[in-house]
């Protein structure tokens, strides 16, 4: 027995006996409703069937469905890997978060603790496509689930780990025509970490995901292939409130407007994103990012490259309202007009743009348009060459408050020495865009010049900053004990590693 529960007997049993039988309920009651972990395992054809352990798992396409509804506030939902269908036919049925509930996908069944998941080797699926059947063509989805996830009222229900595909909104009654992956409406701010969306549609707004009246939070999330019908590729955000993506991937989403995301009198927060290849395909423009009606947007550190409008505004939009820009890459966005244009344009509201790279150049403090310089675009790798410009270039006062990492998880704030900071704040500088510029760890730190043996050229490197200090940061690559000065002890460790590095 807890100790407050101790506490609350010895105090009854002071108290007439005529009130015993009814705080003796009470206390039963109180101990019984204790949070529990339930087990789901679509794959499992042996055990109760109660979801009291994996052994035991509740089991079948339905499985997940039967959990979640039989959750109450504190309980946690850990799910195996498996496809998972709210209903066997029922485009009406949805897998509901709970307040309080905690729906965990990616394990293989026998774990023994959240840290034992593996998301990539264990795919846990929450499917809308009830029959099976789905194809190319539209036609083939009219038996799917209106919305894959919708929410009961609360802020504090978790989703984390799951694969959401298939749901397809396209009746216009009881809005579903709207959130074919996931709906929240009033008070209904789940948080949803480490999820991905994929292939979801509907024939209003938000293919991925409707959100009105609410402030939910995705958090490490993709979004690929999904389609919004005529507002917001991924997600349609009216009336939304603080709703948020960090750390978050728009991969190829469609809308008539809005290609990616809409926000329609709201106030997102949009942090170390990635935007590739979303389009508009209708004349309300905005690629990547529509903004519209009183919207107050807040967009850091995002990358938006290559996404596409036939109308106006290959990238962001802003038609109402007052959103600020910083920290961000704009580029290679096409659609009418200047490339200036096609990357951040407003009409109808203003929009603020702060140390920030945007092809065509936009007039704002610490703005750029040089060349990013990515990795490699063809095989989508947007992190920063060490050569880039926008490395240590941004500001570090408008990265939003306990941000820590970039899009990758990486540190968010890291100074590389060899570039000088041109951004603003206590170094080191945030760079620009989603990914931060990472140093590089060498398992041979003596290699110098990178040619894979510690050589002659190495020490002649050495020798050239001998008895040197300080450098960027108090960094010197010769300094290899980094004790602030190249002296006799690197010269020792270098001599130490002579030869082929292993």
């Amino acid at each position: 027995m807890r100790s407050r529960d101790s506490i609350a007997l010895a105090r009854a049993l002071a108290r007439p006996a005529s009130i015993l039988p009814t705080v003796a309920v009470a206390l039963f009651l109180a101990q019984t409703a204790v949070a529990a972990v339930r087990y789901v395992d679509a794959d499992l054809t042996t055990g109760m069937n109660d979801g009291t352990s994996w052994a035991n798992a509740y089991r079948g396409p339905q499985s997940l469905a039967t959990a979640m509804n039989a959750a109450i506030s504190g309980d946690e939902v850990w799910v195996a890997a498996g496809t998972y269908k709210a209903s066997p036919s029922s485009r009406t049925a949805s897998h509901l978060l709970k307040a309080g509930v905690k729906v965990y996908g990616g394990f293989a069944g026998g774990e023994a603790s959240l840290d034992e998941r593996d998301l990539l080797a264990n795919e846990s699926i929450m499917s809308g496509d009830l029959l099976g059947n789905d194809g190319p063509a539209v036609s083939t989805r009219n038996d799917n689930s209106y919305h894959v996830v919708t929410c009961a009222t609360g802020t504090t229900a978790i989703l984390d780990g799951f694969t959401i595909r298939g749901g397809y909104a396209n009746s216009a009654a009881n809005n579903q025509d709207r959130g074919g992956g996931i709906l929240c409406l009033s008070s209904q701010s789940p948080t949803v970490r480490n999820c991905r969306f994929i292939d979801n549609r509907c024939t209003f707004g938000g293919g991925a995901g409707y959100v009105n009246g609410s402030a939910p939070k995705f958090i490490a999330c993709r979004f690929e292939a999904n389609v919004g019908g005529s507002y917001g590729g991924a997600f349609d955000c009216a009336g939304a409130g603080a709703v948020t993506y960090e750390r978050c991937v728009f991969l190829g989403n469609t809308a008539a407007r809005g290609g990616a995301l809409e926000f329609f009198l709201s106030q997102p927060r949009v942090t170390n994103c990635l935007f590739v290849e979303n389009v508009s395909t209708g004349s309300g423009g905005g690629g990547a990012i529509w903004l519209g009606n009183s919207t107050t947007a807040t967009l850091r550190n995002l990358t938006v490259y290559g996404n596409s409008s036939s109308a106006t505004a290959g990238a962001i939009y802003n038609t109402g309202g007052s959103s600020t820009i910083a920290n961000s890459i704009v580029w290679g966005n096409t659609g009418p007009g200047t490339t200036a244009q096609n990357g951040i344009r407003s009409a109808g509201g203003s929009t603020s743009t702060t140390y920030s790279c945007v092809q065509g150049g936009a007039t704002g403090a610490g703005n750029v348009s040089a060349d990013p310089q990515f990795e490699d675009v063809t095989t989508d790798d947007f992190r920063l060459k060490l050569s880039s410009p926008l490395i240590d270039a941004g500001a570090n006062a408008s990265v939003p408050a306990g941000t820590t990492e970039d899009l990758a998880g990486n540190p968010r704030f890291v100074d590389i020495a060899s570039t000088p900071d041109t951004g603003t704040g206590t170094p080191p500088i945030v760079d620009l865009g989603a990914y931060e510029r990472q140093v590089e760890v060498t398992p041979c730190p003596a290699d110098l010049d990178h040619d894979g043996v510690v050589n002659a050229a190495d020490l002649s490197r050495l020798l050239a900053d001998w008895g040197q200090t300080g450098g960027k940061s108090g960094f010197l690559p010769a300094d290899l004990d980094q004790d602030g000065i190249v002296n006799a002890a690197d010269l020792s460790m270098l001599l130490a590693a002579w030869g082929e590095c292993p």
